[in-house]
């Protein structure tokens, strides 16, 4: 037994007109419901854009579905909000229909929550899919995703592991405990929880692990299976410093520096535990050098680390006419090595090069976002050692305005020697900047 008919035909008139973009007057619109999701509608199909374009006529099609057989435009429910964007989600993936929205009949008594899962499957499952996957039409950003894909794949029956961009490093027994996650998980969630209970991981890791934001970051499974693996072998680990562990990895995984982020995982569990902690520690103490105050400055809380890490990451403009400088020197090597000098550009930078030299270049990151200094780094390639190897040698500071080195300090505030000199007499010289050490 279907609704009865929710929507005169004049009212489903004007949304069809809305959505091939003909104009309309909000007052012809009684529901204020519906005459809220008109206007969402218009925004998206007003101008003429070959992606919406191709959308007029899908969208038109599931949107008249809804308003003959089911109340979920003209009354308040939990997806009021997002119901546009997924009805526009639904119709880019028209060519996945297995069957018409024409079709469509709402179940009996249902509430809007089973209505719309039920005209999910309708249009795209000849197989069961769980419940969860709902979530798939949720997910901001692009009209395709992989959840998307995923929620189509499996309703044409095929295997969640076979469908395309499934990460590998997922075992079956993951994928399998994964299929029978709660229903109020998001897909990757529920990837997660499978993970997790294939490894038995404690009550306190899952929920620690669902609350973090690697569980989004399927691209980088191979990284992650490990360490997950690592953490719910370790019974002793308390799962509340997780995400003080994953944001490290995260971090690393983010600005490309791979080899580092598997050396990491690789480590043992109480060697990698110090070192994120260490890491969080030194921009902590860092931000209160600056006069930066917490209230709680507990690391294990994500928001600490998400302002640490927003604090460690701004930037600032490279200095104007002083880009990347190299030279070969030999001077007391028999292999001659590549020096270099380049400008850090932000205090993630700065803390690091403060790190490497044991000095506190960390706190100059106000005078470099202010424009007062420009910060540069002078590296060696250093020849001598096997494999050959990175040895930060010396940090220079600029004073921005009169185009002068004011100072270089190598680790521990040692000065340059010789060669470094003489290296920096180069570069100063080719940059048109004073040197003043």
């Amino acid at each position: 037994m279907s609704f009865v008919r929710s929507r005169t035909g004049e009212e489903c008139s004007i949304v069809a007109g809305i959505i091939a973009g003909r104009p309309w007057t909000a007052s012809t619109v009684k529901n204020p419901h519906l005459r809220k999701h008109a206007r969402a509608l218009g925004r998206t199909f007003r101008e003429a854009r070959p992606v919406t374009d191709a959308l007029r006529e899908p969208c038109r099609r599931v949107v008249e579905a809804l308003a003959r057989h089911s109340h979920l435009l003209d009354r308040p429910h939990p997806l009021t909000g997002d119901l546009v964007p997924m009805l526009v989600r639904v119709a880019a993936y028209a060519a996945h229909w297995v069957r018409a929205p024409e079709d469509w009949q709402a179940p009996a008594r249902s509430t809007p929550e089973a209505q719309w899962r039920d005209l999910l499957r309708h249009l795209f499952a000849a197989w069961p899919v769980p419940e969860f996957f709902d979530s798939a039409w949720q997910v901001r950003g692009g009209l395709r995703c992989v959840e998307r894909d995923w929620f189509c794949h499996l309703g044409r029956g095929g295997s969640w592991r076979k469908a395309e961009g499934f990460p590998e490093s997922i075992t079956r027994q993951a994928v399998h405990l994964a299929l029978r996650a709660p229903a109020g998980l998001t897909v990757c969630e529920a990837l997660r929880h499978g993970q997790l209970a294939a490894l038995g991981a404690s009550e306190g890791l899952k929920e620690e692990v669902l609350a973090s934001a690697m569980t989004r970051d399927l691209a980088h499974d191979d990284f992650w299976s490990p360490l997950l693996a690592k953490i719910a072998a370790a019974r002793d680990f308390d799962p509340r410093e997780f995400g003080v562990v994953a944001d490290v990895i995260a971090e690393l995984l983010q600005h490309g520096h791979f080899n580092r982020a598997r050396h990491l995982i690789g480590l043992p569990l109480a060697e990698l535990r110090r070192h994120a902690f260490r890491r969080w520690r030194s921009l902590l103490d860092a931000a209160k050098a600056e006069g930066v105050r917490f209230r709680d400055p507990d690391l294990t809380r994500a928001a600490v680390r998400a302002e640490l890490r927003h604090f460690s990451e701004s930037g600032w403009e490279p200095m104007r006419d002083v880009g990347r400088f190299e030279t070969v020197r030999s001077e007391g090597y028999q292999v001659p090595s590549l020096w270099l000098i380049q400008e850090r550009l932000n205090h993630a930078q700065l803390t690091a090069e403060g790190e490497a030299l044991r000095h506190c270049v960390a706190g100059y990151w106000r005078r470099c976002r202010e424009g007062h200094s420009a910060i540069f780094s002078l590296v060696q390639f250093h020849p001598a050692l096997m494999p050959v190897t990175i040895v930060p040698r010396q940090t220079i500071e600029v004073d921005r305005a009169r185009r002068r080195v004011v100072q270089a300090r190598g680790k521990w505030n040692r000065r340059p020697d010789a060669t470094e000199y003489r290296v920096l007499e180069e570069w100063a010289k080719r940059n048109e900047l004073r040197l003043a050490v």
